[in-house]
């Protein structure tokens, strides 16, 4: 187990949860959360796939309207970074619109390490991605995943869009002060109030 639950949880929910047989993720989890960048306020849903072989059929679905990916391994077990790759390839197949993506290298907390800092970078140049190390045990970088990839989902819809305005104005870019020459500061990742399923389906997952 590469550590996916407990970055998630430990993201959410502020604390670390170790996870073994018994509370392994079988099916998939989603969390909600809102976090503040500066002056820009993101509205995350996190989707906690099943990571094991038997379930993995179902992770292509997810992908799907996904607006940004964390890859993620144990650097202390190579055979991780290998299905590391597999998911990058499988990302680039079944996801729809080029979505962000972040590597990240888990359990740096442990001494028995077998993956480098280089191995991992020379894999995220690969993919055109950014890498980050973290430790969901002391919590090292946790944060920084969803902030670094919230920003990169931002900033590609900002560079990418013709429409900028329009697809981020008024009702998803609106102001969160009431200073009337303060541009609106508020972006929402979930752009609609529909179920998480169905907000999945529809491009509002990150």
């Amino acid at each position: 187990m590469v550590g996916k639950t407990s970055i998630s949880t430990r993201f959410i929910k502020g604390k670390f949860i170790k996870i073994d047989l018994s509370n392994r993720t079988i099916n998939t989890n989603c969390f909600q959360k809102r976090i503040q960048i500066n002056d820009l306020i993101f509205n995350l849903n996190v989707w906690d796939t099943a990571g094991e072989e038997k379930y993995h059929a179902m992770a292509p679905i997810f992908y799907r309207g996904a607006q940004g990916a964390v890859v993620i391994f144990d650097v202390t077990n190579r055979e991780t970074f290998k299905r590391a790759q597999k998911w990058f390839k499988e990302l680039n197949e079944y996801a729809e619109g080029n979505p962000k993506i972040i590597l990240v290298g888990n359990k740096i907390d442990l001494p028995n390490r077998e993956i480098t800092n280089e191995e991992a970078t020379a894999l995220a140049q690969q993919y055109k991605c950014n890498f980050l190390e973290v430790s969901a045990l002391l919590g090292t970088n946790v944060n920084e995943i969803f902030n670094s990839l919230a920003l990169s989902i931002y900033q590609g819809k900002k560079n990418s869009s013709q429409n900028y305005e329009k697809e981020f104005g008024e009702s998803n870019y609106s102001s969160n002060t009431n200073n009337t020459n303060t541009r609106g500061r508020k972006f929402n990742i979930v752009t609609n109030n529909e179920n998480m399923a169905t907000a999945n389906r529809k491009g509002s997952c990150c």
